[in-house]
């Protein structure tokens, strides 16, 4: 290869008749190269650049970029040449070459692709090294990662949590995980006595000072971080003890060389378990990510701890008022408001998770959530109705039309009826008049209901009324799979239901009928449909 003065570079195995249309040529080349953003540099066998976009390379000194200088000197701020060489590789082989460096010009993270260029007789000639900045991508990958495992950390320990696993084995984990997750040294769960001191229950990084026999030594410091956690309910975060003086006196951590730290509330600031702490030997930014992932391992373990609390207490409850009728009052309060507002809170963030969600097997995964929340809804508002079903007895009974108490139940779940495609037949007849309370509309949203969830789709579902004399008989007839003779007995049993294949209940819908129709001194029960498929549904009132 030779060097032109100032009219460009003679190309090896490329040959031009004139000197001018070789300076068009190099011109074009080198308007080219500028228009990529990209740094590029066209190299010899000898490891010479011969040219370059070099206003994309701010980082390489102006002096650095004159003549004709070695790659590895000017680009990689070597004396001799990298080991391996990726050049000279593609040199020998001819072959295209990828990779990834930590660029030494300035610390980015860049990917390098190396291509051949040849001559007629297929010679490699020179290589161009076509550089790009993907320090970028690798920071959102990085981060993407980060949260990935935290979020896999807090489902893991979701899923221990809800188990009926001990709760000592639950925090224990819970230290090991965060710690890994955070990559730091140290993680702990203080709990607060109610003396007001503090007690290590589950720690990391602490073995070998600490041994089993006084890991819940106290700890007394009215000046920690701890304290400032317990007290304020916000997360307390500290990159260097030496700027924050509530840290500097913490003396155990002191001794350990503890420079930053963490620490989120485990439980309620009005009501604290205790606090979840992570702490380190190295200067160490904690981002907002890191923050929310604390807090959700400690939302977890908060949700643990009251969970087990709340099953402690159902059983010394139901000890104590097992023969009392109270039992049926706390239980109900229980259910409508300890169990039922969680739940209600559930729905409610699963539903906006599902709306801003792409991924499919989360989206999969949070349906499955909804769904089974619905069911455990639909349970406790069922077992709340018939609870206060068994202790009714002042119920007031007046003369009302038994067709419009139907229709208001009809259209309470017009939603659902239409939802399936389900055609719903009414007739009514007009007069109607039973002796009847309110209780009486929750019967027939509860047969209409059963109807719908067992009638296929596009099916339909007929509600009819027929006078027998000195009563009236309310039918609802659904096309389903029906009832086998076997289940007829038990089927208004409460928490007793027949086989249904995939469709779920709690075996309460229909025991919540059969107690209203008592308290009528009415009749309910359940024939064959005659036109071959599905079930009759029937409740009989004496006339007013």
């Amino acid at each position: 290869m030779t060097c032109s003065t100032q009219r460009g570079i003679d190309i090896p195995g490329y040959e031009v008749k004139n000197e001018e249309e070789k300076d068009f040529q190099l011109d074009l080349l080198r308007k080219v190269l500028g228009s990529v953003q990209d740094h590029i540099v066209v190299i010899d066998r000898n490891m010479r650049i011969v040219m370059s976009n070099w206003k994309h390379c701010d980082s390489v000194p102006a002096r650095d970029k004159q003549g004709h200088p070695y790659c590895y000197s000017c680009l990689m701020k070597r004396s001799t040449p990298c080991e391996p060489c990726y050049m000279l590789e593609v040199l020998t082989t001819g072959r295209c070459r990828k990779y990834e460096i930590e660029d030494p010009l300035d610390g980015k993270t860049k990917s390098v692709e190396l291509s051949p260029i040849l001559d007629e007789e297929h010679n490699v000639v020179m290589v161009v090294r076509h550089t790009r900045d993907i320090s970028e991508r690798k920071s959102v990958e990085r981060i993407l990662k980060m949260r990935e495992g935290q979020h896999a950390a807090v489902a893991r320990l979701g899923q221990q949590g809800l188990s009926d696993g001990d709760l000592d084995s639950l925090m224990k984990e819970a230290v090991r995980l965060v710690a890994q997750t955070l990559n730091v040294e140290y993680c702990r769960i203080m709990r607060q006595e109610k003396t007001g001191n503090t007690v290590m229950i589950a720690g990391v990084g602490w073995e070998d000072e600490t041994k089993d026999s006084d890991i819940d030594a106290h700890i007394d410091d009215s000046s920690s971080i701890l304290c400032y956690t317990l007290y304020s309910g916000e997360p307390a975060v500290v990159m260097d003890r030496e700027t924050k003086d509530r840290f500097s006196g913490y003396s155990l951590l002191r001794d350990h060389g503890l420079v930053s730290g963490m620490d989120v509330l485990i439980g309620r600031k009005d009501r604290p378990f205790g606090t979840l702490s992570v702490h380190t030997a190295q200067n160490r930014v904690f981002t907002e990510d890191d923050i929310h992932f604390m807090q959700s391992v400690a939302n977890v373990l908060a949700e643990s701890i009251n969970r087990r609390e709340n099953e402690e207490n159902l059983h010394r409850y139901t000890r104590e008022l097992e023969s009392s009728t109270e039992l049926k009052v706390l239980f109900t309060d229980i259910l409508t408001h300890d169990l039922l507002n969680p739940a209600n809170i559930i729905r409610g963030f699963t539903e906006e998770l599902l709306i801003i969600e792409d991924d499919k097997d989360k989206i999969r995964l949070l349906d499955k959530v909804h769904s089974n929340n619905e069911k455990l809804i639909e349970m406790m508002e069922s077992a709340t109705k018939f609870i206060k079903l068994e202790s009714v007895s002042d119920v007031k009974f007046q003369e009302q039309d038994i067709v419009p108490i139907i229709e208001r139940a009809i259209r309470s779940l017009r939603d659902d009826i239409d939802k399936k495609g389900l055609t719903l037949i009414f007739n009514p007849v007009p007069g109607c008049v039973v002796n009847t309370s309110p209780l009486m509309e929750e019967v027939f949203i509860n047969l209409l209901s059963n109807a719908i969830k067992y009638s296929p789709e596009k099916e339909k579902i007929i509600v009819s009324i027929q006078d027998l004399g000195n009563e009236y008989r309310m039918q609802v007839t659904d096309f389903g799979p029906g009832i086998s003779n076997q289940d007829k007995p038990m089927i208004f049993d409460r928490f007793k239901r027949a086989d249904k294949g995939s469709v779920k209940g709690s075996g309460l819908g229909l025991a919540i009928v059969k107690r209203i129709i008592d308290l009528h001194k009415g009749k309910a029960g359940v024939d064959d449909n005659p036109l071959g498929r599905g079930s009759i549904f029937w409740v009989s009132l004496k006339k007013a």
